[in-house]
């Protein structure tokens, strides 16, 4: 099977609930919609901003399915599928994650192994899963939980020449490791995404293809703009940089909350409520978050973005 994953930007999605902390299918639909109409190039749903590991399996599956439904072919879609440490039930699972019709399924890096092994019971562990789901397509992912696990430059080579893994998700935040590992996936399917946003323009210069990180649940369409125009527009670039750069502690700051009140500004009004975080914005983090929101438009009006 041979498939390339696009370059630009795939958003962490989150997951809107309602007040009993059920899913809010509506709005996973108006979310979806709102992430094409801003121009991503590909979403990933279930993840830790999809507040992944306060679901449960048939909950996680439903939500792969409801994107890939919504989607309709508009855009690839990718979920996660590791989440007990048993080698087979981790590949039954992620089978029936690829059912629901996702284009990979991502393997959680740190559910691959203890955070005191090395690389080799990673791969031997990835090994297992290949053997036990055929062709699939698979994504990576270095999630800080249930620990915070890089993958090395030379175990990307390995994974890159098993031709199964067309997405890493690169949460190092260091410049230095995100070439590394662009320089060791080179002529082979894999595809480095850079997750830090306040590296996002360097990483691009050096190889990386695109963003996959929660800038793109504030702010997509400027992220997308970076991602297209970093090189014929650098001016404009280095602003939106130093724009993503400044605001990036704010959005981290009592996340995915402060994301979801942040979607009041964009019209979709989901409740501010999380199941994996019991946060609170108080008047004065919802102040910052709204004037975050006013410099977002002065950068659409500079960019000319509708």
């Amino acid at each position: 099977m041979t498939i390339e994953f696009p370059s630009g930007v795939w958003p962490a999605m989150i997951t809107p609930l309602k007040e009993d902390k059920s899913i809010d299918w509506d709005r996973v639909d108006r979310l979806t919609d709102w992430y094409i109409e801003a121009g991503v190039a590909g979403l990933f749903a279930v993840g830790q901003s999809g507040e992944m590991f306060g679901l449960n399996d048939d909950e996680r599956l439903a939500l792969a399915r409801r994107v890939v439904n919504r989607t309709n072919g508009r855009i690839p879609v990718i979920a996660s599928g590791t989440f007990v440490p048993s080698v087979e039930k981790q590949a039954a699972f992620i089978n029936k994650m690829a059912d629901t019709g996702v284009q990979a399924v991502t393997l959680i890096l740190g559910e691959l192994a203890q955070a005191d092994d090395d690389d080799t019971v990673v791969q031997q562990h990835i090994e297992q899963l290949l053997i036990r789901t055929g062709s699939l397509p698979l994504a990576l992912y270095e999630c800080p939980e249930p620990y915070h696990r890089l993958i090395s430059p030379e175990l990307v080579t390995w994974a890159a020449q098993t031709n199964r893994f067309y997405l890493l998700k690169e949460t190092s935040r260091s410049v230095e490791k995100v070439r590394a590992k662009v320089d060791a996936a080179k002529n082979s399917p894999l595809r480095i995404f850079n997750a830090d946003a306040t590296s996002l323009l360097v990483s691009l210069q050096a190889g990386a293809k695109g963003y996959c990180g929660i800038a793109a649940n504030f702010y997509p369409d400027l992220v997308v703009w970076l991602c297209e125009h970093y090189a014929d527009s650098p001016q404009k670039a280095e602003l939106v940089q130093a724009f993503l750069g400044t605001a990036d502690t704010t959005i981290h700051h009592k996340y995915p909350v402060c994301a979801k009140y942040y979607h009041q500004c964009a019209g979709i009004h989901m409740l501010p409520i999380s199941r994996v975080s019991q946060a609170v914005l108080n008047d004065y983090e919802m102040r910052v978050l709204n004037q975050i929101a006013t410099q977002a438009n002065h950068f659409r009006e500079l960019l000319n973005i509708s």
